[in-house]
């Protein structure tokens, strides 16, 4: 870091600043000037069980308190929180899509066999043939 400007690298699973330690550890993790959070595995834990409880969208009130909980197991802030459902609210909706893509794909089209295909083919070129 040069005067005191953090230089950002985000590399997938893990992003963070350089020089920080990528583990995610404890009270200490996220303490550098980088305005990027890294939440602990303590704190991912508690929101994923929040929100496989239902929690989707919590309100101002919800997130302060939720915020307040977690700060016991590192630095972190309430809009840290709000980023943290819209995001995982994000990531399972593309889940789903994902998932359901291939089966209404499967639904609305049925693609010819190579067979069916070139029977086709050799039955419309007769069709021209026989018409010419």
């Amino acid at each position: 870091m040069e005067d005191g400007v953090c230089s950002r690298i985000y590399v997938k699973g893990g992003g963070g600043c350089g020089g920080e330690s990528g583990g995610g550890g404890g009270k200490g993790s996220g303490s550098s000037k980088c305005g990027r959070w890294n939440p602990t595995a303590e704190q991912v834990k508690v929101l994923t069980e929040l929100f496989r409880s239902g929690l989707r969208t919590p309100s101002s009130d919800q997130i302060q308190k939720i915020s307040h909980h977690l700060s016991f197991y590192g630095k972190i802030e309430s809009k840290n929180v709000f980023y943290w459902f819209q995001n995982h609210k994000a990531r399972e909706r593309q889940k789903r899509r994902k998932l359901s893509l291939p089966q209404q794909q499967q639904q609305h089209f049925i693609p010819p066999t190579s067979s069916n295909h070139q029977r086709m083919f050799v039955s419309h070129l007769l069709f021209i043939s026989q018409s010419v």
